[in-house]
């Protein structure tokens, strides 16, 4: 099951609101991957504008293409890379700066796909939105 069939793009989602919505008590929903039980879904949580301890990561969103910095350590890059032949979706929940929305909410943008990436610590990506 996917998480993509309970949400509506462009709407506004706290992290609040989705572990009420979705009944996640896993406390890593407060990182930049999270994958919630029982679906086969990965949501990334991006801000674009970081605060000083992370400005070293890039994250833009140009329309349909995310160009998003993995994680420091590379821990979930082969998750991201091989989501679909996996079978996951891979879901995009965006804003500029924290608080941009409400209770420091983010933009559902909706589902993307691995398009490549280059190594690195971190890795830089290339998503694209699903249907552009």
């Amino acid at each position: 099951m996917f998480t993509s069939e309970q949400l509506t793009e462009g709407e506004i989602y706290t992290r609040h609101d989705l572990r009420e919505q979705f009944n996640i008590k896993d406390a890593t929903i407060n990182t930049g991957v999270f994958r919630p039980l029982g679906y086969r879904s990965i949501w990334l949580f991006v801000t674009e504008k970081k605060p000083k301890d992370l400005e070293h990561l890039q994250d833009r969103l140009e329309e349909d293409t995310l160009y998003w910095d993995g994680q420091p350590s590379g821990r979930t890059n082969k998750l991201i890379i091989e989501h679909e032949a996996e079978g996951y979706e891979l879901l995009v929940f965006y804003r500029k700066h924290k608080t941009e929305y409400r209770k420091s909410g983010f933009r559902y943008e909706g589902r993307f796909r691995y398009v490549s990436h280059r190594d690195g610590q971190p890795s830089h990506f290339v998503l694209r939105r699903v249907g552009s």
